[in-house]
């Protein structure tokens, strides 16, 4: 643990079944719960970048257990005066006390994705590397007295969004102040309203730190003894987050920012925030023919966010512009250069969804929901989230419909762990493509979190085991138990066994259990611990506080549902189906069914072709689910003309079919 920092809570556990600690084994869960709020433990909920799975639930960070010092390059290699700004926080006295920062890197664990650099975890004693987003790294590292933080763009420093640099400085402040006010608070300090650490903003060298007293004297300037106007890194940290324009002392954008070429997401954000004309005007001028604007115009009459966007994108790819042409074209127009200043700037929002909401990662069901939300802004909201135009120009070759499109890019997106794929990071992307979030809003107002939190458990323990579970199962008792269940339907069991080899059977089960999680999930391991394969169950098994049976059951628009809607007979039946496939003998109750006209010779034959009497069973309960109310009846009156299988018939026909039940029919089966 002393030199990657982290710890499985099982051998935490196992630590604490020492006699020094029997007093507080009793209540271990709920020290445990108590050493992640005070941020001495993190939650890994952290992503494989080469497979895109979250690592297991298991691994928490314990950034104070950490002897291994930073010895990568990283901070040479990549924390360049071109590309970084930094701050200090600077504390009283020559050295901090090493709990501070170790609780400052554990609260930035669970806000922000854990960078990797060369194949390793940037995670180190006193210091840490994470991604913000695919443009810009946030770096923490301690150095004596000195909390040292830089933001790093993954091009320019004149690029990074200031809005960014602020929520950040703002976030790692606010948790500053509430560890030292615990600490105070532990020592029966008395809290006084001044803090023990204050900010100093750094010169581009990263040797200058001036405080911010005396930067917010200057009006205009305030200059290190470097010739640095620090001022000017102080105006990225402090944004005001309500701000439309520049300031007016704003020289645009850097001449290091001006040599760059524009990304997908910063030409967007251009044409958002020009008008048609003008961007029309500016692309001739960067020697578009009108042809070629005409021809955007009739291939899109009635998106005209689109033709402005694939036109700064066209004039990217095939005239190799950059900021510095676009601001030359402004100049020569006689418009100001200070609209490029708006790629820089993300729209500020409000957002009405809580916090643990946000944090977690949609489930399918919340993306299936949002999907017809989106309409023609689908290319727009696809360069917010990061796609390639290449992959956009894909899905919208393949899928005409806009639902359609709209669901395979945000699925796509959610598939790259790169940078974590919250909920908080569509939210935004949804405002700054001028969708609005007011329909995600919609769609999560009545998620519980704790069923988020269950979704992303449920997908990484299969992951986890998903070779295992491939090469080792035997597919056809665990499917008569989740027929039974209701969790998987005729058609899915078709699709299932209609690949010849058993891995892919099993690859094809994974998959449903995957997208469907609870309670098919459940049902899953539940069926692996019934039919001998107890060893694997326990390891997919859930703890109860972290998944629910019946999580992301029921969606709102199940809300007055009724007999009606599902025919309870099919219910009944397929509620049996196990006991059915295992107990009768299906040759006269075949033959009552071809005489009653309800199957057909054929279907006599069809059922016969099983290898097994199982499978012959499984054949014709297949086709009774397919068959109206009639075909019910009349094979109760089959088993009923066997003595035999009367109480079966009774049983069957008096099966309880709970609200639940109708539920998870209505979803999987019907």
């Amino acid at each position: 643990m002393s030199e990657n920092g982290m710890i499985q809570k099982v051998d935490l556990y196992q630590i604490w079944e020492q006699e020094e600690f029997c007093q507080i084994l009793p209540f271990k869960e709920y020290i445990f719960d108590m050493l992640i709020h005070l941020d001495i433990v993190s939650e890994q909920r952290r992503y494989d970048t080469k497979t895109g799975s979250r690592l297991p639930v298991e691994h928490f960070f314990v950034p104070c257990m950490l002897t291994q010092r930073n010895d990568t390059d990283f901070l040479i290699q990549e924390c360049t005066p071109e590309r970084t700004v930094s701050l200090a926080f600077v504390f009283k006295g020559t050295i901090i006390p090493p709990a501070l920062p170790n609780r400052l890197i554990c609260a930035c664990l669970s806000m922000w994705t854990l960078k990797q650099y060369r194949g390793r975890k940037l995670m180190f004693s006193g210091f840490v590397g994470l991604s913000f987003d695919k443009e810009h790294d946030i770096v923490v590292c301690v150095e004596g007295n000195k909390i040292l933080l830089y933001l790093v763009h993954k091009r320019s420093k004149g690029l990074i969004v200031p809005e960014i640099a602020t929520s950040v400085r703002e976030c790692l402040h606010l948790t500053l102040e509430r560890i030292s006010e615990f600490y105070q608070s532990t020592v029966h300090e008395k809290v006084s309203g001044q803090l023990p650490f204050h900010t100093e903003y750094s010169c581009s060298r990263f040797i200058c730190y001036i405080p911010e007293e005396r930067i917010a004297l200057k009006t205009d300037e305030c200059v290190c003894n470097h010739g640095d106007n620090i001022k000017l890194n102080w105006k990225v940290w402090n944004q005001e987050q309500k701000q439309k324009q520049c300031d007016p002392d704003c020289t645009g954008l850097s001449e290091d920012a001006l040599s760059q070429i524009p990304s997908n997401t910063e030409l967007l954000r251009l044409s958002v925030n020009c008008a048609t004309r003008m961007i029309h005007d500016l692309a001739l001028h960067l020697d578009m023919e009108e042809s070629e604007w005409s021809d955007m115009v009739e291939n899109y009459p009635r998106n005209t966010q689109m033709v402005k966007f694939l036109t700064l994108i066209g004039l990217r790819e095939n005239n190799g512009i950059r900021f510095r042409d676009l601001a030359q074209g402004l100049s020569e127009m006689k418009l100001t250069t200070h609209t490029l200043c708006m790629m820089r700037r993300r729209k500020q929002m409000i957002s009405s969804i809580p916090d643990d909401i946000l944090d977690s990662i949609p489930t399918d069901e919340i993306l299936d929901n949002i999907s017809p939300h989106i309409g023609k802004m689908v290319f727009q909201l696809g360069t917010e989230l990061g796609l390639s135009i290449a992959d956009l120009d894909n899905i919208d070759k393949c899928n005409c419909d806009l639902t359609a499109q709209s669901k395979e890019v945000l699925f796509r997106w959610r598939r790259d762990r790169l940078v974590r794929p919250t909920i908080r990071v569509l939210e935004q992307a949804l405002v700054n493509s001028r969708k609005g979030a007011r329909c995600l809003e919609e769609v999560v107002k009545n998620v519980d979190p704790k069923t988020l939190r269950a979704v992303e458990t449920v997908t990484d323990r299969i992951r986890d085991n998903a070779d295992r579970i491939i090469q080792e199962i035997q597919t056809s008792q665990i499917l008569d138990h989740m027929m039974t269940q209701l969790v998987i339907s005729v058609d899915d069991r078709r699709r299932i066994e209609q690949h010849a080899g058993q891995d892919d059977q099993n690859k094809a089960l994974l998959d449903i259990v995957i997208k469907r999680r609870e309670p098919a999930y459940g049902v899953f391991v539940d069926g692996l611990d019934t039919y001998g394969y107890e060893e694997l169950a326990n390891d997919l098994k859930c703890d109860s506080q972290e998944i629910s049976p019946s999580a992301a059951l029921v969606p709102a628009d199940n809300e007055g549902l009724s007999d009606k809607n599902v025919p309870l007979y099919k219910v009944r039946l397929q509620k049996n189906y196990l006991k059915v496939i295992t107990d009768i003998s299906h040759e006269s109750i075949v033959d009552h069914l071809i005489s009653r006209e309800v199957m057909s010779v054929d279907d006599g034959k069809k059922i016969e072709s099983g290898k097994t009497p199982q499978e012959k069973n499984r054949n014709l309960m297949d086709m009774l689910l397919r068959k109206n109310e009639r075909g019910f009846i009349e094979f109760l009156k089959a088993l009923r003309k066997d003595s035999i299988y009367r109480d079966l018939a009774d049983q069957i026909e008096n099966t309880a079919v709970t609200r639940r039940d109708i539920e998870i029919f209505k979803k999987y089966c019907k």
